[in-house]
């Protein structure tokens, strides 16, 4: 058999303390074993050589430290097959072709990121036969065959980037951990990045609380309480196993959206199954990993939740039909780009991958913020939300201190977390699709988990409620949105009530939480959607304001009803005492005041009247002036009737019911002088 090892004789070093060295080029070529024993490896070759093994090369030694350059297009095979622990380790990714995994007696351990075209892991003494350290990735382009259990700890990820369907084969399994609220009140959205047999169930849940990475024992499967009465509490819980509510534990496959029954009929409890992309909820367990609080509603982290199974991979498919809800999640055992997820499900018109709209382009998280019961009604929280735009938190429903949600979506979707698509159109619909192009090795909790150019516009509104409820909407400008609807960049309202009041943009008479447009100038104005429960004070506020065009310095409010401007700003919010009622054209978000050193111009040789016969407001235009549009509010402030006119007619007619009470018509010309009057309709 031949060996070739490039510079074999000045390059590579033998350190007394038992190591090898390459400084250099170090090729094995095909059809060649290179044998590393007692020794470890040092790849130190810097950028000016290459370590490429095209042959097979076997490190029977401790560690492989790479610091240097090796060949990721290489094409042989490396094992690691020692007596003792190993460590793959260094500065530098360190690229394989055949990674071969066979330490019979110990674990083989990856302290930095790898990548390699396969993996190969073979059962050992050690329970878990291969693990990745915390905060590293396991990149694996074409297949894994785990004969041996693969562990990744913490935050540790493993990506696959072939196309296609999975090549993956072994009876063994992945283990990956994720975090849940204790709160057993509280529902969490999951979706395994594993499955047994092609789906997953509940019951494999496993509870890593007492895990320490070695000992498989230490990983029991979740305790199981199947409660009929949707209202029991957990029994108390005093020792690891905790246990779990399966009745808590639910689908919704493609549900007509804006009713129950999709719940109902996928009450999937401990041994129901979902596929690969399919989400389910869970509530906590009442319990820290310390067994503090017993069974109570603590909303701490429980973070030792632990999946094992086959990891999922490749393409996945589900079917939704429109004007129906389906509760997905990442797949994957490593984060889902959710940028590159929505594009590969809206249409090339909308700046997508695909023919058509399969959903609506938008994401909503669901986030539990309080109720300290299982009864519906007693639920406070709401839906986070994402599209191609950004991300607008969940509005905050508790009491006390106004806030925000505590989490706004970022593009990155963590391992395991579920969400909900909305297929709002009846254009809309066919399959999900989830690929391993979507996948991407990004940390939870990185502040690089949201990647945008810094010139971007974001414009955060924030509203506040008598009951101590925040709703922040998002504004972006976008080159590749228009004024209207866009699918994947405006991101319709998917809470379906409010808690007292409530604020969205208005877009074609449509409530959206995160709103898109080109540009913004001076003299743009955008219509709010506002409604109130009970008569008291509401506020607007300005969340956040990022790269805002020089030509704009200050936001305001407008409130149509007595053509005013209200700043908002850091310090500065617009507070109004509103009675109940709909709200929706009265106020908008404007960006420049035009009342500042100006007098409002007087419309004049206008007359307005009410003609109850015909139920129609009759507008008197003697002198053919080009008008803009007519409000009609009631004297509460509200908008009766917002609509646009264009017209020059003598006489103009606008068709409307109004009952007995006073009206302040507003009438705006083309060139925005005003005309007001007060209606009395007996």
């Amino acid at each position: 058999m031949k060996t070739f090892i490039s510079f074999f004789a000045f390059l590579l070093t033998f350190i007394m303390t038992g190591q090898l060295v390459n400084k250099g080029n170090l090729v094995v070529s095909s059809g060649t074993t290179l044998y590393i024993n007692n020794l470890d490896v040092l790849n130190d070759n810097g950028t000016s050589y290459v370590w490429s093994n095209n042959g097979t090369v076997i490190v029977k030694g401790v560690n492989f430290t790479n610091n240097g350059t090796m060949d990721a297009t290489s094409s042989g095979t490396t094992e690691f097959s020692g007596n003792t622990e190993q460590h793959i380790k260094g500065t530098a990714i360190a690229y394989f072709n055949n990674l071969y995994i066979n330490n019979a007696n110990n674990a083989v351990i990856q302290d930095f990121l790898i990548e390699s075209n396969n993996i190969t892991v073979e059962n050992g003494a050690a329970d878990f036969d291969y693990k990745v350290s915390n905060g590293q990735s396991l990149t694996v382009r074409n297949a894994a065959a785990l004969n041996g259990d693969l562990r990744l700890i913490g935050t540790a990820q493993l990506v696959q980037t072939h196309t296609g369907t999975t090549s993956n084969s072994g009876t063994k399994y992945l283990w990956v951990d994720q975090q849940g609220t204790t709160n057993q009140y509280y529902y969490n959205y999951w979706s395994a990045p594993v499955n047994r047999g092609g789906v997953w169930r509940m019951m494999y849940l496993k509870d890593g609380a007492l895990g320490d990475n070695i000992d498989q024992t230490k990983y029991p499967d979740v305790q199981i309480v199947s409660n009929s009465n949707a209202t029991s509490d957990l029994p108390a819980q005093t020792a690891h196993p905790v246990a779990l509510n399966a009745y808590w534990v639910y689908g919704f496959k493609n549900g007509l959206d804006g009713g129950y029954q999709g719940w109902y009929d996928n009450h999937l409890q401990q041994n129901g199954t979902t596929n690969p992309g399919e989400g389910y909820t869970m509530k906590g367990p009442g319990v820290d990993a310390n067994l503090n609080a017993a069974n109570g509603a603590s909303t701490t982290e429980y973070d030792s939740w632990t999946f094992a199974g086959t990891p999922n991979d490749g393409d996945y498919s589900l079917t939704i039909s429109p004007n129906h809800d389906y509760l997905i999640g990442n797949p994957y055992p490593s984060a889902l780009d959710a940028d590159q997820f929505i594009k590969d499900n809206i249409s090339s018109a909308n700046g997508g991958n695909n023919a058509n709209d399969i959903f609506n382009g938008t994401l909503y998280f669901w986030e539990h913020t309080g109720g300290n019961n299982h009864f519906g009604s007693g639920y406070q929280g709401g839906y986070a939300t994402y599209n191609l735009t950004g991300g607008a938190p969940a509005t905050d429903w508790q009491t006390g201190s106004t806030t925000v949600g505590t989490k706004t979506p970022q593009r990155f979707i963590p391992v395991a977390q579920g969400f909900f698509v909305w297929s709002e159109s009846t254009n809309d619909g066919g399959n999900i699709s989830f690929n391993n192009a979507q996948r991407k090795f990004v940390k939870e909790g990185s502040n690089s988990v949201f990647i945008r150019p810094a010139a971007l516009t974001n414009i955060r509104l924030g509203f506040n409620t008598p009951l101590n409820f925040h709703r922040q909407l998002l504004l972006g400008v976008r080159p590749q949105a228009t004024d209207g609807i866009d699918t994947g960049w405006d991101a319709p309202n998917f809470d379906a009530d409010h808690p007292g009041a409530d604020m969205t943009w208005d877009i074609n008479q449509r409530s959206f939480i995160i709103q898109a447009i080109p540009h913004i100038t001076p003299d743009t104005h955008l219509p709010l959607k506002v409604v109130v429960d009970t008569d008291d004070t509401v506020s607007f506020t300005l969340d956040a304001a990022e790269n805002l065009p020089s030509e704009i310095s200050n936001l305001y409010i407008y409130d149509q009803f007595d053509d005013s401007y209200h700043l908002i700003n850091d310090t500065t919010n617009f507070e109004i005492f509103l009675n109940a009622g709909n709200y929706n054209g009265r106020f908008e978000l404007a960006f420049k005041n035009n009342t500042l050193g100006s007098e409002q111009l007087s419309l004049n040789h206008i007359s307005t009247f009410y003609n109850p016969l015909a139920h129609a407001v009759i507008i008197l235009n003697r002198q053919q002036q080009n008008l803009e549009k007519i409000n009609l509010y009631s004297l509460t402030g509200q908008v009766v009737l917002s609509q646009k006119l264009m017209r020059n007619d003598v006489k103009i007619t606008i068709p409307v019911r109004l009952t007995t009470g006073v009206y302040l018509a507003k009438i705006i010309s083309e060139d925005q002088k005003v005309y007001t009057t007060k209606l009395l309709i007996k």
